[in-house]
């Protein structure tokens, strides 16, 4: 990023770099080489009235202090003194009963119920799923909605799973992009961030794992619902892939920073979202609409060999900066493993690493110490989906030993071991759990 584009996207977004951005936010813009201590903002949330001496975070549920934990009903995500505790617990007792039996049995029960209790506390009665419920996070961004979904449809939580898809047909642009991040349950974006293209990927790629988990009686009908998203999501795709490069144009993806090239996680989630789209439009009986998909789908994974491949898929056309953005040429985002793709991953893993245990973004993020539990539970659901358990098995390990004293599972993990910045969040709450959905039992 050039000096000026550099301070003027800075400019656009300064009441947010202090502490918000997404997931990756905008702290990407701050290089550093240092260690930085941030504190842990929650130890995890609750549903309830507000807690003693404590801020009203909302109507409904609140952020916990560490102090604050022996106020909550043992072992749940319920404030004691709320009136309607014993239906709190009810609801969440039953969306731990209603999962599968993975989740209960085995070396990581804890593990995926600690997940369970962060998703259903960042969604249950919202209109769309928040990505943490501390305010700078209290948004739906389509990536984070996108896995959340997912997981929700592969723990029994099918109708939570299709709503949330519904919410990003119903934001959807006519072109089929997505804007950054959403006001929950609304399409309108709190700031004047860039719209995300890899959000159609997410969405489409979303759409097609949460309607492989209905009967295919109710799929007939669910996939209707979804008609604008998908043919909104391809006829977008194919429209941004028709430069004479082959690659789509330059836009913010994860890292949530400025591009002048696009990134290889761009292009891996469109890809992804290209071969959800043949299979949901030949499920809708569009089959014009899906070779067009076919056909660009088989363009791009040879663009992407030629452009990112050949140089052990780094982050940028021709670059030598490795991120995790190749973890989305794998499963849980492909249907086959990419052999080139994991041995790029396998073999950058030691680079990603932080002093911790964690994974960071990329290569070339903040020299800071700090593991990103995202970055690391995403790449674990790529791992054990790439036959590379031994590695999948480390990852969760670690996401679960630094889980914060709450149970929850926060955003950072400081070089030091402990656990910072908010908690939990959704996205690694959600591939967690898609990570020990595939572990031996």
């Amino acid at each position: 990023m050039s000096g000026a584009s550099r301070r003027t996207f800075v400019g656009a977004c300064a009441a947010t770099v202090a502490g918000a951005g997404g997931l990756f936010g905008y702290q990407a813009l701050r290089p550093t080489t240092r260690p930085r201590h941030i504190p842990l903002y929650a130890a995890t949330v609750a549903m309830g009235p507000a807690l003693e001496g404590a801020p009203v975070d909302g109507e409904d549920r609140q952020v916990v202090q560490p102090g604050q934990l022996s106020l909550l009903v043992k072992d749940s995500r319920v404030v004691q003194s709320a009136p309607d505790a014993a239906a709190l617990i009810g609801q969440e007792n039953a969306v731990l009963a209603d999962a599968p039996a993975w989740t209960r049995t085995g070396p990581h029960s804890e593990f995926a119920r600690s997940a369970l209790q962060d998703l259903h506390v960042l969604s249950a009665g919202l209109p769309s799923p928040v990505a943490a419920w501390t305010p700078h996070w209290r948004y739906t961004w389509p990536r984070d909605a996108a896995v959340v979904a997912v997981a929700q449809a592969r723990t029994g939580q099918v109708d939570a799973a299709l709503r949330t898809v519904r919410f990003l047909a119903q934001v959807q642009g006519a072109d089929g992009w997505f804007q950054a991040r959403y006001r929950p349950g609304t399409a309108e974006a709190p700031d004047a961030r860039p719209r995300q293209l890899d959000g159609t990927g997410w969405a489409l790629w979303a759409a097609d794992r949460v309607l492989a988990q209905l009967s295919s009686e109710r799929a007939a009908i669910e996939i209707q619902t979804l008609r604008s998203l998908i043919v909104r999501g391809t006829d977008g795709t194919l429209a941004a892939l028709r430069s004479s490069s082959g690659l789509p144009p330059a836009t913010p993806d994860f890292w949530e920073v400025s591009e002048r090239s696009p990134t290889l996680a761009t292009c891996a989630l469109l890809s992804a979202g290209l071969e959800s789209a043949v299979r949901l439009l030949t499920a809708l009986g569009d089959e014009t609409r899906a070779e067009r998909a076919r056909t660009a789908l088989s363009r791009l994974d040879k663009t992407i060999a030629s452009a990112y491949g050949r140089y052990g898929f780094p982050r940028h056309p021709g670059r030598s900066d490795p991120d995790i953005g190749v973890a989305f040429l794998l499963p849980p985002f492909r249907d086959a493993v990419n052999e080139l793709a994991l041995q790029s991953l396998v073999g950058n893993l030691p680079r990603l690493r932080r002093p911790a245990g964690g994974l960071a973004p990329g290569t070339t993020w903040h020299r800071d110490g700090i593991s990103w539990t995202p970055a690391t539970s995403t790449v674990a659901s790529a791992l054990v989906r790439s036959g590379q358990t031994a590695r999948a098995t480390d990852l969760l390990q670690w996401l679960g030993e630094h889980r914060t004293v709450g149970g929850s599972y926060p955003e950072k993990v400081l070089e030091t071991g402990a656990a910072a910045a908010v908690a939990p969040l959704a996205w690694t709450a959600a591939s967690v759990l898609l990570t020990i959905e595939k572990l031996p039992r």
